[in-house]
């Protein structure tokens, strides 16, 4: 089974997402990445909330494959490019349990701090209310999945695990609407399990 890449990269200033150089270049890293990944589709998208914010999502056939990539010629020259023009503030692999809903309108991205020791008791709480956000979400699919990376003994050792989920939505003002349902009081039994979450939206950037 194939393993999610996702990433943040935040824009330097000038640069905005309708830079031209940030089209030229998040194109040719979408291309190179698609390539080298042996055909797995990236997406690209823009968060609502600070649109210089940029969100990759693609996949790989491993952990693995995606390091030897890293160590590439090919991802080197990638860097040297993006060097003056972003930053890559987050990239890491997580086991998704659905595909994406790269397809909605609004793309919600959740990552969740899990407390210590409670992974298994998130996971049954959120098995349990996972209906009650599908239910909001209408067409658009709701997938989940836990944060797996190298350094299991270094996060062993600092505890917590993330989870990040991925929702489809018509628009921001669905998703808020979730937020004050009657539906979301049970939903929100997940709290207990976690130390910290934070949850944006995005929109499908055209390179």
């Amino acid at each position: 089974m194939a393993i999610l890449e996702f990433a943040i990269f935040t824009l330097h200033p000038p640069n905005t997402p309708t830079t031209p150089a940030v089209k030229t270049l998040l194109g040719n890293a979408q291309k190179t990445l698609t390539s080298a990944s042996g055909g797995h589709p990236f997406t690209l998208l823009t968060q609502i909330e600070s649109p210089n914010t940029i969100y990759l999502i693609g996949s790989w056939d491993s952990v693995a494959a995606h390091n030897s990539f890293l160590a590439s010629g090919e991802n080197q020259r990638l860097l040297a490019e993006a060097k003056d023009v972003l930053s890559v503030d987050v990239m890491y692999h997580a086991e998704m349990n659905a595909a994406v809903p790269l397809g909605a309108p609004v793309l919600g991205v959740g990552r969740h701090h899990v407390k210590p020791g409670m992974k298994s008791g998130f996971e049954e709480c959120f098995g349990r209310v996972r209906g009650l956000l599908r239910s909001f979400t209408g067409v658009w699919e709701v997938a989940g999945g836990w944060r797996v990376d190298e350094g299991g003994e270094e996060k062993a050792e600092k505890g917590g695990e993330e989870w990040l989920l991925f929702t489809g939505w018509e628009s921001v003002e669905q998703h808020q609407e979730f937020g004050k349902s009657e539906e979301f009081k049970g939903y929100a039994e997940i709290r207990e399990f976690l130390e910290g979450f934070e949850v944006k939206h995005a929109v499908k950037y055209e390179v």
